[in-house]
């Protein structure tokens, strides 16, 4: 079994890899964007024909630059996921062996089992292939959000819609404020997710061990002819519809299961809904299980009513740090707009809203930092972090806002 708290973290560092992907795809269409409409409004006044030919070159070098940079965070994925799900397959089945081994039974080690090694590889493959899907869908969108960017600029601009100036910071916002998201059906529902790449790579990795040491953990269990269940449990999990069932993982976390269903002492392991999305080691669930005694819980002290309020806390928490990174990605990218348009005008007006992007940064941090004060949770800097956003950003930023915030005081 693998506590909650370790499936938490056990996909960060694959969302690290996919997050610092994010923010070079973003970094380079901001360039390429400015390139191609950064150099003043005389620039756009070419041929419709003329402006497709440079578009479709551009886009197709920004191609180039983004595929070599997938297959290099590839390779460093595949060396990272392969390396998580060998380390949470071992510790889950060592914990269940000292139960089996008080009970006077011999299990194998699991890197000498080849039938758990199998199981392992195809989850592991599983989870992988998931990851070229989603990079796949991340540079086909990313093309997409350059064209569609510098073709509305152009358009706004040759009709006379708006100036050249708001047209460029349009085009800024589109490219900044978006970013690039991958759309993905889920097989079972048929519903259609949108995630940035690092979101669903976590979800995915996670997903995929919880998933991979279920697996593992049951077919250990057939092995040794065991068939009582401990599910974890930890405060906040989620409630689902409030119902009796699979989605409720309050109403069937920390508790015993029969896993053929035959020990009536024990409801049937089947009620926790493993093996669906929305059960035990489903979507996202930080859940684990293993093989249990029937007496000693260590969990049976969650109580419920606490359960219910942390999950609310953390769930203004999540949103609260998605909405300070979305600002960073933001921030980060108009600091490259900024830096790359040579238009005067232009680069006025970019900075200007540069300050006031970095302003509503310096807001939220504060405010999220009073949040988990007044409520007494852990700021966790960790998932404040974004790729390429280091002390120099960070400065930037601060300036920024004190220059918006003295302007706005001196009005």
């Amino acid at each position: 079994m693998l506590e909650p708290a370790y499936l938490q973290r056990i996909a960060e560092g694959a969302e690290e890899i996919a997050a610092d992907l994010h923010s070079y795809i973003l970094r380079k269409i901001m360039e390429r964007v400015m390139i191609r409409i950064g150099r003043g409004d005389e620039y756009l006044f070419t041929s419709a024909d003329r402006w497709q030919i440079e578009i479709m070159q551009d886009s197709g070098a920004l191609m180039e630059e983004i595929i070599p940079e997938i297959a290099k965070r590839t390779k460093l994925q595949q060396k990272e996921i392969k390396e998580a799900m060998e380390e949470a397959g071992i510790k889950a089945v060592e914990a269940d062996d000292k139960i089996y081994e008080a009970a006077g039974l011999s299990p194998l080690p699991l890197m000498e089992s080849p039938e758990l090694i199998r199981l392992m590889q195809r989850n592991y493959e599983a989870t992988l292939g998931e990851w070229r899907n989603y990079t796949r869908t991340t540079a086909d969108a990313a093309q997409r959000l350059f064209i569609n960017s510098c073709d509305t600029a152009y358009h706004k601009v040759t009709s006379g819609a708006v100036s050249y100036t708001q047209a460029v910071r349009e085009a800024v916002d589109e490219v900044v404020s978006g970013g690039v998201y991958v759309n993905y059906t889920d097989e079972e529902t048929g519903r259609v997710h949108k995630d940035t790449i690092e979101t669903a790579t976590a979800r995915a990795v996670r997903t995929g061990i919880g998933q991979a040491t279920g697996d593992i953990v049951l077919k250990r269990m057939e092995e040794m002819g065991w068939d009582t269940i401990l599910v974890s449990a930890h405060l906040g999990a989620r409630t689902g519809d409030g119902g009796q069932n699979p989605g409720n993982h309050l109403w069937w976390q920390g508790q015993f299961y029969s896993r053929s269903g035959r020990d009536k002492r024990f409801p049937p392991f089947s009620v926790t809904g493993y093996g669906s999305g929305e059960g035990l080691c489903g979507w996202n669930c930080r859940h684990s299980f293993g093989s249990g005694d029937g007496e000693n819980n260590p969990y049976a002290g969650i109580e419920t009513e606490e359960s219910q309020r942390i999950e609310k806390l953390e769930q203004r928490q999540r949103m609260l740090e998605r909405r300070i990174r979305k600002t960073k990605r933001i921030v980060s990218g108009m600091q490259t707009a900024v830096e790359a348009c040579n238009d005067p005008q232009a680069k006025a007006a970019l900075q200007m809203e540069l300050d006031r992007k970095s302003y509503l940064l310096q807001r939220q941090n504060a405010a999220y930092n009073q949040f988990c004060d007044d409520n007494d949770l852990r700021p966790l800097a960790d998932r404040l972090r974004i790729a390429r956003w280091g002390r120099e950003q960070a400065a930037k930023a601060r300036g920024a806002a004190r220059r918006y915030q003295n302007a706005t005081e001196d009005k």
